[in-house]
């Protein structure tokens, strides 16, 4: 058995985050200047430039301000805006599953569970090292798994069922719901406006 003594702190590699943070702030760059140079009505582009800023803004505290610690006692997740803590001696198992997501990429997450297969915890590792998730499974020393593929969070929940999200398992209906929403609220203002015109 490995030393439960042992801590170790986990932090976001910069290198793929400021990269992930360039990128985005050069598409933003890119559909300002289009929004400017083509047709579109110019008073778009300050609200697309805030809210690429807003989102880089963003981005780049979740990189600073997020960190997983392990200690001997517990396991402590820290992100922009959440801090979980669970007691180490309560995570019997290490499950790793990359998921793949509507939007064609795949995220790749951390199960820490207990004794029942209960979820204890769940990091996003997408943007930790590889060889640094693999210190922290191995320092944990419990039984662990993957990293797994899974086609969608539907077939992820069919092998793990409970460990995702109502909308992580139903992608499509949340963007559906929003846009039959706003079909409606286009369709009640469209009648409005011809009722009273007329």
């Amino acid at each position: 058995m490995r030393d439960v003594q042992a801590t170790l702190e986990l932090r976001p590699g910069r290198g793929m985050g400021l990269t992930v943070l360039v990128a985005m702030g050069l598409s933003g760059v890119g559909i300002v200047a289009a929004i400017l140079i083509g047709n579109a009505p110019t008073v778009f582009a300050p609200i697309v430039g805030t809210t690429w800023a807003v989102l880089i803004i963003l981005g780049t505290a979740v990189l600073l301000t997020s960190r997983i610690t392990l200690t001997s006692h517990e396991i402590v997740v820290r992100g922009l805006f959440v801090r979980q803590r669970r007691p180490r001696s309560h995570i019997t198992r290490a499950m790793r599953a990359t998921i793949h997501m509507p939007n064609g990429g795949a995220g790749e997450s951390l199960f820490l569970l207990d004794a029942h297969g209960k979820l204890l915890t769940r990091v996003n590792v997408a943007y930790y090292k590889r060889e640094n998730v693999d210190r922290l499974v191995e320092t944990l020393d419990v039984p662990s798994s993957g990293p797994t593929y899974f086609a969608s969070g539907k077939e992820f929940d069919k092998t793990h069922p409970g460990l995702l999200s109502w909308a992580e398992r139903h992608p499509y209906r949340i963007p559906l719901a929003i846009l039959g929403t706003a079909l409606a609220a286009t369709v009640a203002v469209a009648l409005i406006v011809i009722t009273t015109s007329s």
